[in-house]
C-alpha cells in the first residue's frame, strides 16, 4: 500500500477574485497549500500554509474536496477549503513562494497551471455564503471511577484532555468562531477555556446541553439548538456523548438534511472525546436555514498507553 502524504490548502476568495501563488521550484501557479506538520489537524494545516505562503490569515468555509495524485514518496492527498480573508499580515517572498496574485475568477483559467484546480474553484463558487456551527464533544475527562469529587459535574479533564483542548483551540480559530455555547459541566468548560481566552469572552452556559439537563428535560434541547442554528454568528456547541445524537438530529432536521442523508453520510459517525463536526449553514433572507456541507475531525489523544 502506498504511503499517504496528507496536505491541505485554501481557495481564498475576495471581491470576486481568487489568490494564486507562484512556486519557483515548479514554475507553477496554484492555490496556497502544504503538507501536514506532525499531528496537526487538516484545517489548521490549511490556515497555517496560507499564512506562511501568502501573509493572509484565512477563515475557513466549507471543505470542497480532495486532490489525489502520486508523487515519489507515495500518494498525496490535498484537502481544500473555500476561505475568505481575515487579515493581511503582509507577503514575504521566499524560496517556496516568490509571487502571489489576486486574479479575477472569470479569467483565472488561463493562469492556473493544473486543470484540476479550476474544478476546486468552481466547487467553491457554486456554494452559497455560509457560517459554521461546530458540534464539539468535550475533551478526554478523568474517568468516573477515578474521580473522587462529590458531583460528576465537577469532573475535570485529564492530562490528555488538556492537551486536546490546546489542539481544539488552534483548530477552532481557523473557522472564525465568535461565540461558544457550552454545557455547564466542568469538563466542557475546561475544553473551551483556552479558546475563550483567545476570544476574550466567556461561554454561554446552557443546561440543556449537559447530560443531567438533557436527561431531566429533553424537551429543552431542541429549541436551544434551533435558536443557535438560526443565529448566523459562527458558533461552537460543546456537549457530551449521550447528548450528541439528539443535537445532530436537531441540526440536521433544522438544516433541511433528509433522514437518508443523515444515515448514509458522516452524520452517524460517533465522536471520540475532543472531536467535532462542522456544519456549514446558509441562512437566506427569509431566515430559512440550510446545511450545505458538513465535515468531521478526530482530535488525537484518545489511545490508551
Amino acid at each position: 500500500m502506498s504511503k499517504i502524504i496528507s496536505a491541505a490548502g485554501v481557495v481564498l476568495l475576495r471581491n470576486n477574485e481568487v489568490l494564486l501563488v507562484h512556486r519557483p521550484r515548479y514554475d507553477d501557479w496554484s492555490f496556497p497549500k502544504g503538507k501536514v506538520d506532525g499531528a496537526e489537524l487538516l484545517p489548521l494545516t490549511a490556515v497555517r500554509e496560507c499564512d506562511e505562503e501568502t501573509g493572509f490569515l484565512a477563515v475557513l468555509g466549507p471543505h470542497i474536496g480532495v486532490d489525489r495524485y502520486d508523487i515519489a514518496e507515495g500518494r498525496k492527498e490535498v484537502h481544500y477549503w473555500r476561505a475568505h480573508v481575515r487579515e493581511d499580515l503582509g507577503f514575504a517572498p521566499d524560496e517556496e513562494v516568490d509571487k502571489i496574485a489576486w486574479i479575477p475568477v472569470d479569467g483565472v483559467a488561463s493562469h492556473l497551471t493544473y486543470p484540476t484546480d479550476l474544478e476546486f474553484l468552481q466547487s467553491a463558487l457554486v456554494l452559497p455564503p455560509t457560517s459554521p456551527l461546530v458540534i464539539l464533544r468535550h475533551a478526554k475527562a478523568v474517568k468516573r471511577s477515578d474521580f473522587t469529587g462529590k458531583h460528576d459535574s465537577d469532573r475535570p479533564l485529564s492530562g490528555r484532555g488538556r492537551r486536546q483542548a490546546k489542539i481544539i483551540a488552534e483548530a477552532l480559530e481557523g473557522y472564525g468562531i465568535e461565540r461558544v455555547i457550552s454545557s455547564p459541566m466542568q469538563r466542557c468548560q475546561e475544553t473551551v477555556k483556552k479558546f475563550m481566552k483567545q476570544l476574550s469572552t466567556t461561554p454561554i452556559l446552557v443546561d440543556a446541553l449537559s447530560e443531567s439537563g438533557y436527561e431531566q428535560h429533553p424537551q429543552n434541547l431542541q429549541p436551544a439548538i434551533e435558536l443557535a442554528m438560526g443565529n448566523p454568528a459562527p458558533t461552537v456547541l460543546c456537549s457530551h456523548r449521550p447528548v450528541l445524537d439528539a443535537i445532530l438530529k436537531t441540526v440536521a432536521t433544522a438544516g433541511g438534511v433528509s433522514q437518508v442523508e443523515r444515515i448514509e453520510e458522516i452524520w452517524s459517525t460517533n465522536l471520540s472525546p475532543g472531536s467535532f463536526f462542522v456544519a456549514h449553514r446558509h441562512i437566506d433572507a427569509e431566515g430559512t436555514v440550510k446545511v450545505v456541507a458538513i465535515e468531521h475531525h478526530e482530535v488525537p489523544g484518545n489511545q490508551e498507553s
